[in-house]
């Protein structure tokens, strides 16, 4: 299953996009104006080092105090044909869930480049995005190397997935700044994705799919070996923006789950950035494989 995941290691060109509308891009990329909505595109953006491109971004995207200084275009299922347009953009990316579908259909009826991609799920998905986005920005030799990039770190993942003992665990994904309820991942999340490419079996898979609250009882009740508490970073509660600090990708938490006996304790708990891993793109296997040398350092400790 894993190998369904990473697919190849090719670099190629698939259809993973539509091209809603195919308005004339200004003829100085240095003048482009270019509004993300979605982070796995913006991340991409980013690694092609044209940031200040950036006119808007969606609330997913912004993920640094520096892009606090973009405009704020909203969720990216919840857009505003009006709040993108007020930006005056030249390039529009979006993702295959962007939505409403009247804005989408109104954005498709003005005069600018629409790109909206389809699911990153694999790395011949990633790449074809890196590609699409590296061509429009004039970064082709950039993107041939991100595309590269991503393909190896596939690689060493698989590799040393690979090579682990089996191990059972889940994922909990918890509010910023510990609001919310915990929700624990079933099956078909990104979650589950992660899960799947550290090689750990999803000890919920089975129960149900998506986020679900589980007791504490039945969650020792699985006796898992391995434990990823999911934050997101830390924001200001008053006004939404995200403060100066922000959390690790990941850190080892020593003292195990809260309130669990120690004859129950998993063998090792992680606290993750939900920023980091519940993002499937150009990231997604590098800090996989980082978290992954992580986890055997800890098993390695017992």
């Amino acid at each position: 299953m894993i190998k369904q995941l990473l697919l190849t290691t090719a670099i190629v060109t698939l259809p993973a996009f539509t091209n809603i509308s195919s308005a004339q891009a200004p003829s100085s990329q240095e003048s482009l104006r270019v509004v993300s909505a979605s982070n796995p595109l913006t991340q991409i953006v980013a690694a092609l080092d044209r940031e200040e491109l950036f006119v808007g971004l969606d609330k997913t995207s912004h993920t640094k105090p520096e892009y606090n200084k973009i405009p704020d275009v909203g969720y990216r299922i919840q857009l505003s044909t009006e709040g993108i347009l007020s930006l005056k953009p030249d390039l529009v990316l979006l993702a295959e869930d962007s939505g409403p579908a009247m804005t989408i259909e109104q954005l498709k009826n003005s005069t600018v480049e629409i790109i909206q991609f389809a699911e990153l799920k694999d790395v011949p998905s990633i790449q074809s995005a890196v590609s699409i986005i590296a061509d429009k920005l004039q970064r082709e030799e950039d993107g041939k190397q991100l595309n590269q990039k991503i393909a190896q770190d596939a690689i060493d993942l698989q590799t040393l997935s690979e090579k682990n003992p089996s191990l059972n665990g889940f994922f909990v994904l918890q509010g910023g700044n510990g609001h919310g309820s915990p929700q624990i991942s079933g099956s078909d999340t990104t979650a589950a994705k992660v899960l799947e490419l550290l090689n750990i079996n999803n000890l919920f898979a089975d129960d149900y799919a998506n986020y679900r609250a589980v007791t504490i009882e039945n969650q020792m009740q699985k006796r898992p070996d391995i434990v990823l508490l999911g934050h997101t970073g830390q924001f200001d509660l008053k006004n939404g923006d995200l403060k100066e600090e922000e959390i690790l990708p990941f850190e080892r938490q020593t003292t195990g789950m809260i309130g669990w006996p120690d004859a129950l304790q998993p063998k090792c708990v992680f606290n993750v950035n939900m920023s980091n891993y519940l993002v499937f793109g150009i990231h997604i296997y590098e800090d996989n494989l980082k978290l992954l040398t992580a986890i055997n350092q800890c098993l390695a400790e017992l």
